[in-house]
């Protein structure tokens, strides 16, 4: 393989890796908007198990796929990683992923654990409280934020 065809093969997966990440973002807002509405354990189960599959088993790796791949496509066309849309875009990347590591997903995965441990019926206290958090949804609408301005960037490579 040439430098052209890994550049290609780097780009592309790095492109994936963004689409996956950008469904991730999509799922959670959805699902992290008809949390609060739901009347019923089941339910809450439901949306629960979907913010835990989005923020483990989505997110995560697409997060990892996007900065292993974006170094590397970044390194095969010669790009100085101190460009200044480059640098923004990495400094918005890695705040993205701190917000998720330190407030997203700790708070999926307690929806999650709260929900599943709960018993069929009405809402319990812990999760009415978890629901009342304004916490996660002003969170996640910061990273969705952030992300667009990282696509843009990428996009559009502003001087």
């Amino acid at each position: 393989m040439d430098d052209l065809d890994l550049y290609e093969l780097f780009k592309t997966l790095h492109v994936i890796s963004v689409v996956l990440l950008g469904g991730g973002f999509v799922l959670e807002g959805i699902t992290g908007a008809l949390v609060p509405r739901s009347k019923t354990m089941q339910e809450v189960r439901a949306y629960a198990r979907l913010l835990y599959i989005s923020e483990n088993f989505l997110s995560l790796p697409a997060a990892i796929s996007i900065a292993v791949f974006g170094y590397l496509t970044a390194n095969r066309i010669g790009y100085n990683l101190d460009l200044t849309w480059l640098l923004l875009g990495q400094i918005l990347f890695y705040a993205i992923a701190v917000l998720a590591v330190a407030f997203l997903r700790p708070a999926a995965n307690r929806l999650y654990r709260l929900a599943r441990e709960a018993p069929d019926g009405a809402l319990t206290p812990e999760i009415r409280d978890q629901m009342r958090s304004s916490v996660p949804p002003i969170v996640g609408g910061v990273t969705t934020v952030m992300f667009v301005a990282i696509i843009y960037l990428m996009v559009v490579r502003p001087a």
